[in-house]
């Protein structure tokens, strides 16, 4: 089977946007920041600013390749034969290994640490994590076992040893409500998001129904005594006794709440799209002549490029109007370039482009509900935009790198796409650690002081180090798996 290296473009795009973001100098004008919290608030959270930056785009896209990547991975063992009941032992594995690297993260990042060792401890962390998710290409897998399970228990040791060193920092101990909240929802997604595609992997009808009845949850979840509002602030942690919830949690903090399946509105979706990849993927259609025009690839090209930055300019400055005639017309544009898809490379983009334009068109009209778009507290007009723009995003990668069978302007995001939990932590566990020892950081930290614009150097210098890092562990074959 052919692999999607567009989805891995979205993928990679999607990651390199959380660190570059995460590490630009507070000196930008406001779109290079989350719309809530930028310097429109002085970089405290602001609920009352509506709109989204392209910053608001990269956790939820990640989200959305992680949806659609489970047609692709899952459905390749089903097609070998892999029963339902074999399916969720691995599920639930990849759940324990993303839960643990989020309380990890936690306890072992340089920027939580103090002493003088913090920098080493994180290198250290990282050389942990590796042991505990690689996938050697050149060992048993029995060998490969055991170099993991002793990352993971050497991880724990870690873990234990900065808590009990540091009471400062860490001052209420040990808790497994203590995490990397992207990591923790992404857990959380890889197994109600696995778990539905798979019970849902013929009917598409059942899946949509799914998404709705979590839709009309998150509207109705804070009606005051309704049975809605129980069900959603259920949790079983609660049967616990109340001695062993307060050894392990913090008040209110869990690793699961129901709140977090509102991003099930961007990973089912995803799992529709993974749906066409493998219908895409299984097509053996090699006629060229069937492929479309040339100058309508490139027209669509360009029409995918300007649905994400209209979209990202209109919805900031608040044009909701122009934003909806933009679209429509884009969107009427779209359809006349791919009607009658004859290849099945064409016929992928129609279906996509329909799904996309549903998708974003419904996020416009829902742009007035809840006050207007916004990522935090996340609105229902966010999770349907993003989906649109998701798609389109896949699309523009899917034109160059298949159409034009072109992969070498993407390749380095398509490879951190490829190996994104190591692109996830490699800024902040190597790079910056490196670059602290070094002395480099207090220079990298005052460079905005020269001129605003230099505060985005930082980013892409920290940035461009994890593409690199990822991208040799990718050619090296060193998967992390989790």
């Amino acid at each position: 089977m052919k692999r999607s290296y567009a989805l891995d473009a979205v993928r990679g795009l999607a990651i390199i946007g959380m660190v570059l973001s995460g590490t630009i100098a507070e000196s930008l004008p406001a779109w290079m920041y989350h719309a809530q919290v930028g310097p429109r608030s002085d970089f405290n959270f602001d609920p009352t600013i509506y709109g989204i930056t392209w910053v608001d785009l990269v956790f939820p896209f990640f989200l959305f390749a992680m949806g659609a990547a489970f047609p692709l991975a899952l459905g390749r063992k089903i097609d070998k034969g892999a029963s339902i009941g074999s399916l969720i032992p691995p599920i639930l594995k990849r759940v324990f290994l993303l839960v643990l690297f989020s309380i990890a993260i936690y306890y072992t990042t340089p920027y939580r640490l103090g002493g003088n060792w913090n920098y080493a401890l994180a290198i250290l962390s990282f050389i942990l994590f590796f042991a505990s998710f690689v996938r050697l290409p050149k060992i048993s897998e029995k060998e490969n076992s055991i170099i993991n399970w002793t990352g993971i228990l050497l991880i724990i040791a870690l873990i234990a040893f900065n808590t009990i060193s540091q009471p400062s920092v860490f001052t209420q101990g040990f808790k497994l409500s203590h995490n990397d909240i992207i990591i923790l929802v992404l857990a959380n997604m890889a197994f109600f998001g696995a778990i539905i595609w798979i019970f849902t992997r013929s009917n598409i009808i059942l899946r949509v129904g799914i998404m709705a009845f979590f839709f009309a949850f998150r509207l109705t979840s804070d009606v005051e005594g309704s049975w809605n509002q129980v069900v959603w602030n259920f949790n079983p942690i609660q049967f616990l006794p109340e001695n062993i919830k307060a050894a392990l949690y913090i008040s209110d903090g869990w690793l699961y709440r129901m709140d977090f399946l509102k991003y099930l509105l961007i990973v089912l979706p995803g799992t529709i799209v993974g749906d066409l990849l493998v219908k895409w993927m299984s097509d053996d259609d090699n006629q060229k002549s069937k492929l479309p025009a040339k100058w309508k690839m490139w027209a669509l090209l360009l029409l995918m490029f300007g649905f994400v930055i209209s979209n990202l300019i209109c919805l900031f400055s608040r044009l909701l109007e122009l934003n909806l005639i933009i679209n429509l017309l884009f969107g009427t544009i779209g359809l006349f370039l791919l009607r009658e898809p004859k290849h099945s490379l064409s016929r992928l983009y129609y279906k996509l482009f329909q799904w996309g334009i549903t998708w974003l068109l419904l996020g416009n009209v829902f742009e007035a509900f809840e006050g207007g778009i916004r990522k935090d507290h996340a609105t229902m007009s966010y999770f349907f935009v993003i989906v649109g723009l998701a798609i389109f995003t896949l699309i523009f990668f899917s034109i160059v790198i298949d159409y034009f069978d072109n992969k070498r302007p993407f390749l380095y995001i398509v490879e951190s796409g490829q190996n994104p939990m190591v692109a996830y932590v490699a800024g902040s566990f190597v790079v910056f650690p490196i670059l602290a020892i070094m002395g480099v950081m207090p220079w990298l930290n005052d460079l905005y002081q020269i001129t605003p614009w230099f505060g985005f150097v930082k980013g892409v210098i920290i940035t461009s180090g994890m593409m690199a890092i990822t991208v040799f562990t990718v050619r090296k074959k060193w998967f992390w798996k989790t």
